[in-house]
């Protein structure tokens, strides 16, 4: 796992290149490279995984004309130096970042792109064809930002590296207008104008001009096409496939020359993937999780269930208010633009707490969009229910629920019926695009923003969707969440907080033959009524304790509610004080003082949208408008 930054520019110099580089220390903390050939630089941190001695970057070809730089891991490499080594080709090394040299040499660009099973963001120089190529992996596991300005041609794995090269007080209106919608900025949009994240499955050519053409490698919509034509209909079979494929893939993710471990939240995602490692690994799995003092977030007692059931060495470290808070602003940081899901910094909690004793983790991210894990994949489920109720208990429905106050006790279930209700009535795209923006509807964001900034998100939402129509509406849910919740969601989540702390994640479900496998199986094996997951938990009920697979979902839940009655009350109202709001020239004031005030007197639970604005006021006093 490392950091990488690079550009085709005249004018940028070495120093410039090993000072930018530097940035990305977090990522890379072992080691540093660098290749400096105008109009050419690479540069490279290294954490260092595979290979320890003999994996430095950038790493040449043997004849000195191609250079690469490498932020990832590819898991099948031994398999692809298997297959080359039958063509007589020889390696020097151990390491992944010379099987992709090597593949480059024998198949070309594209095609070595194809056969990469992994996470990666590349950057190969061919010095022969004077041309840079750089490409992200299939998912958008590891990040890769660029930009095109004066400079020339610039690329980074974090937009810190980038500062010294673009205008940074140049706002991108749909980048905002995203962050609002969504609560984070999927790619190819960033905060910034003229500063873009390369879309996962992509790559660029850019030539010595500093001229760059963006190509797709992997189409997701060509196999879900592909699937919905070859649906497995036996359901023992595919029990039989999945768990096959998750046990390879898992025994893949594993290989390491450091010490190694897994996330264990409770859930059964997480616990499915330490179960395996368990099955696999001669040790005992190292396990991590955290818990809460607040026990309504608390999942520690599933946690520690699991990893006494699987026998695994567990670490658990519980949180208080005071140590969360302590580290909201650092957290906010690091991520360069606003990111509005709170859950990063008790992903960032427990990341610290595991690279105490390992570099490398495991995760379970990935299945809730593949298996159909997320409470919005019941909205059609509800929405067909609640139509059946005539009109006049809809109404008196409508109204108990608005008179509820929001409270410890209410507060969970009342969100997910106010949000359900709205949507019943949508059609299908637009209940989509309601359920996936947990920041502003569009229709909220016309009353918080000034005219010149607003704009509506709905087509860039419901783009993904809209081009599955040959797809049931589960289907094209889970399609555009795997395009675009993973990638700007929880993927960014992922690989900023365990980075933040030098500590590289693995996701196991991300295999593209598990990817092309889901899609393979008809919507009843994933939900059945209301039982999300159902395959998952058939087909490795038997790795867990019983009681794991009736556990409700909680996720990385924060009292934001609470805090901001509380603890950050008095910064809240400072970042959104009226006459700063009516100066700063973005947002109605009138409107963020009306939602401030049914927060607190607990008429509406406003915690999200009050957080995305606290997130973003914070980013913007840092860039000193």
């Amino acid at each position: 796992m490392c950091g990488i930054f690079g550009f085709i520019s005249n004018s940028i110099s070495e120093s410039d290149l090993l000072y930018s580089t530097n940035f990305l220390k977090k990522r890379g903390p072992d080691a540093g490279g660098i290749y400096y050939d105008p109009p050419v630089g690479l540069g490279h941190r290294r954490l260092s995984v595979i290979d320890l001695n003999q994996g430095s970057q950038p790493m040449f070809s043997e004849d000195q004309s191609i250079v690469v730089v490498f932020n990832g891991e590819i898991y099948n490499f031994k398999k692809l130096k298997t297959e080359l080594g039958k063509t007589g080709v020889e390696f020097l090394t151990q390491s992944d970042t010379e099987v992709i040299i090597k593949c480059y040499q024998a198949f070309g660009w594209k095609v070595c792109l194809e056969k990469l099973e992994g996470m990666f963001s590349i950057a190969l120089l061919d010095k022969n064809l004077e041309k840079l190529f750089i490409a992200r992996d299939r998912y958008g596991e590891k990040p890769l930002y660029y930009t095109r300005g004066s400079f020339g041609f610039m690329f980074s794995s974090e937009l810190k590296a980038l500062n010294s090269f673009f205008y940074k007080k140049k706002i991108s209106l749909k980048g905002l207008n995203l962050y609002f919608s969504l609560t984070y900025i999927p790619a190819p949009y960033t905060i910034y104008e003229d500063v873009y994240k390369l879309c996962p499955g992509h790559y660029i050519v850019v030539d010595y001009n500093g001229n760059y053409e963006i190509q797709k490698y992997y189409d997701l919509k060509k196999i879900v096409h592909g699937g919905v034509n070859k649906l497995i209909t036996d359901y023992d079979n595919a029990k039989k496939t999945l768990s096959k494929l998750l046990f390879e893939s898992v025994e893949e993710r594993m290989v390491s020359d450091v010490p190694i471990g897994s996330f264990l939240s409770g859930g059964i995602d997480s616990s499915i993937v330490s179960a395996i490692m368990a099955k696999i690994s001669s040790e005992p799995v190292k396990t991590f999780s955290i818990g809460f003092k607040e026990k309504a977030y608390d999942e520690s007692e599933r946690a520690a269930l699991v990893a006494k059931h699987i026998q695994s060495d567990h670490t658990l470290h519980v949180l208080g208010h005071e140590e969360l808070l302590a580290v909201v602003d650092e957290v906010l940081a690091y991520f360069d633009e606003p990111f509005g899901d709170s859950s990063a910094i008790p992903s960032f909690m427990v990341s610290k707490k595991a690279r105490e004793k390992v570099t490398v983790v495991l995760t379970g991210d990935g299945a809730d969009e593949l298996f159909g894990g997320y409470e919005k994949y019941l909205g059609l489920y509800y929405a067909t229910r609640w139509k059946k109720i005539p009109t006049v208990i809809q109404n008196f429905i409508k109204n108990v629920i608005s008179l509820i106050p929001h409270t410890n006790l209410t507060n969970h279930e009342l969100r997910k019926a106010k949000k359900l209700i709205n949507s019943a009535s949508l059609a299908s795209i637009q209940r989509y695009i309601q359920l996936s923006s947990l920041g502003f509807s569009d229709r909220e964001k016309q009353e918080l923003m000034m005219v010149d900034y607003y704009q509506s998100s709905d087509s860039d939402i419901g783009i993904y969707f809209s081009e599955t129509s040959f797809l049931s509406e589960l289907d094209s849910t889970f399609y555009s969440d795997i395009n675009m919740v993973l990638e700007g969601d929880m993927l960014t989540k992922v690989d900023r907080m365990s980075m933040f702390n030098s500590l590289e994640a693995r996701v196991p479900f991300l295999d593209s033959k598990i990817v092309d496998f889901s899609f393979r199986l008809p919507i009843h094996f994933k939900i059945q009524g209301k039982e999300k997951k159902k395959i998952l938990k058939d087909t490795f009920a038997d790795l867990l304790p019983p009681e794991t697979l009736t556990f409700s979902k909680k996720g990385f839940g924060l009292p934001l509610r609470i805090w901001f009655k509380n603890e950050l009350k008095s910064e809240l109202l400072e970042l959104l004080d009226y006459d700063f709001v009516e100066l700063q020239g973005i947002f109605r004031a009138n409107y963020i003082q009306k939602l401030i005030d049914e927060h607190m007197r607990n008429h509406e639970n406003h915690s999200v949208k009050l957080w995305v604005l606290f997130v973003f006021q914070k980013w913007y006093q840092k860039q000193r408008f």
